[in-house]
């Protein structure tokens, strides 16, 4: 009879109607069933139920409704559009639609810039083992991008409902820095905050004389780090240390100087961290939620020793945290692999992953993860069960590939638009992006637009990080100039957006978890939740 009644109701709706029901998300409740549908261009919400249904389903607004016969037999439908609201009674009747914390699972954030790609998502990650993060936006791609917290995860919600997905997922509230930011993320729903202190660090402590470092070293925080500073040199220049810690590990030995130039460097920032901790706590009281800090939009790399302070000082102020993001040597620039020695990088990285045993547990958090295939073999060997991989813009250029394809004037539009204003973008990245070596969309034939833009290092680092100047270009009269066309044509080739989208992020978690063949996923068990 259900299938019958789906049947029905999409024969009746595609008189008028471009009608696609997406069978994964056909659920049963109180007697009605529910699924989302794309009725010409919109994702909706239908419901049907039997005419005498007592309401059981009230909390959902409905722009249209009506009765419908199966087989003699009358029902009463909604047609209910999927928005903020409706998103809140979905994820109160369905829970499997709401974010869940990560603990120290291996996990992958897998962010979404223009809102079509969690499906995708979903089916990359479905069952491997690794924690996905489908909601994952920091607060400066919601404002390039002119989203909202609310919209991020509401996207994702019904994403999972579309998908009929109940492995569990997570949604990080990415690089907030200010409480106003954690209040806004809190009240939409995230339940894990990377804090980003990056203001408070001081990036030129490695090159102060040892008077202006001793000064500095006077003034800090003091009373916010609930420490008195002669306590820094029994806790980190004694001997025979006394903490719990350091029994577990070979304590990094400073000198008296190293010592003061970490303390100026990072102690500030610790601060922040535990100011902004402690109004999480304050926040969810007795739920859980989980906290990520990040220190890897600095200058230089962290060192071991520095990775070892900030591990100490999060412990001794009882900041408890699932992940650590560091700024690993080499340069993890976006949208293209590592820059740098692959042995350096795994030598500092065993050293990183000692501390973190040590000091933890947590995990090493991995930002601007797109596309760092050479790395990912050596961070697997050596740290697969305890990584967070993040990665964002990588779907976004998958998504213009498939615009490539399907309307190369348009792709030739956007690229021309993001050479226009690349250099305004690129400001807040670290990048080594070379626009001479990108050609002339009008100089290049349709098939080779992909090879040329999206293939090469220089034009996809452009395309990365001008997402946000094409999802907000306007025309004169105040119309998308971009958004909906790149929108219309992603949701008119569904599948093939998928499959590309997936496609790429399987990469990453096969180079990372599953980079020797017959590997098992971390744990030995998928991560399906019943």
């Amino acid at each position: 009879m259900k299938r019958a009644m789906v049947q029905r109701f999409r024969e009746m709706r595609q008189r008028r109607h471009l009608v696609r029901v997406y069978e994964t998300s056909v659920m049963q409740k109180h007697g009605c069933l529910l699924f989302v549908m794309r009725e010409n261009s919109e994702l909706k919400l239908a419901i049907l139920s039997p005419v005498h249904e007592r309401g059981y389903l009230r909390g959902f607004a409905a722009e249209e409704d009506g009765v419908f016969e199966v087989a003699g037999e009358s029902f009463r439908y909604k047609i209910c559009l999927c928005n903020h609201q409706n998103a809140e009674s979905l994820r109160r009747l369905f829970r499997y639609t709401c974010p869940s914390v990560l603990g120290l699972a291996p996990a992958i954030g897998a962010g979404d810039r223009i809102g079509l790609a969690t499906p995708a998502h979903i089916r990359a990650l479905k069952g491997v083992g690794v924690f996905p993060v489908l909601a994952q936006q920091s607060i400066r791609e919601m404002r390039r991008a002119l989203r909202t917290p609310r919209e991020v995860l509401d996207d994702v919600s019904w994403a999972v409902f579309q998908e009929g997905y109940r492995g569990g997922f997570g949604a990080d509230a990415d690089h907030v820095k200010t409480l106003d930011e954690l209040d806004e993320t809190y009240e939409a729903g995230f339940t894990t905050f990377t804090i980003d202190p990056s203001a408070y660090v001081d990036s030129e402590a490695d090159n102060y004389d040892l008077p202006r470092l001793k000064e500095k070293f006077g003034r800090l925080p003091w009373a916010k780090l609930q420490c008195r500073k002669e306590d820094y040199s029994r806790i980190y220049l004694s001997k025979q240390p006394r903490t719990t810690l350091a029994r577990k590990a070979q304590m990094p030995e400073f000198s008296e100087e190293a010592l003061l130039r970490v303390a100026v460097k990072y102690s500030a920032a610790i601060a922040h961290v535990a100011k902004m901790y402690r109004h999480l706590k304050k926040l969810f009281a007795r739920k859980r939620f989980d906290v990520e800090v990040s220190v890897d939009e600095t200058e230089t790399p962290t060192s071991p020793p520095e990775h070892f302070f900030i591990a100490c000082e999060l412990r001794r102020l009882n900041i408890k945290i699932t992940s650590l993001a560091l700024r690993f040597v080499g340069r993890f620039e976006k949208a293209v692999d590592y820059i740098g020695s692959l042995s350096e990088f795994e030598e500092s990285f065993v050293e990183h992953v000692s501390i973190a045993k040590a000091c933890g547990p947590y995990k090493l958090s991995i930002h601007s993860g797109s596309d760092k295939f050479s790395i990912f073999p050596i961070v697997g060997r050596l740290a697969s069960s305890m990584v967070h991989l993040k990665t964002a813009g990588t779907s976004y250029l998958e998504a213009l590939r498939v615009v490539a394809r399907h309307d190369p004037d348009l792709f030739r539009e956007i690229v021309e638009h993001s050479l226009g204003c690349f250099e305004k973008d690129r400001k807040s990245y670290y990048l080594t992006t070379d626009l001479s070596a990108v050609p002339n969309p009008r100089q290049m034939s349709d098939d080779d637009l992909e090879e040329a833009f999206l293939d090469e290092n220089n034009a996809r680092q452009m395309l990365h990080v001008t997402y946000g100047s094409v999802l907000t270009a306007k025309t004169g009269i105040g119309e998308w100039l971009f958004r909906e066309r790149i929108r219309r044509i992603l949701m008119e080739n569904e599948g093939e957006h998928y499959e590309t989208v997936a496609k790429h992020i399987r990469r990453h978690v096969e180079s990372l978890w599953f980079w020797r063949k017959g590997n098992k996923p971390p744990g030995g068990t998928t991560n399906e939740r019943k």
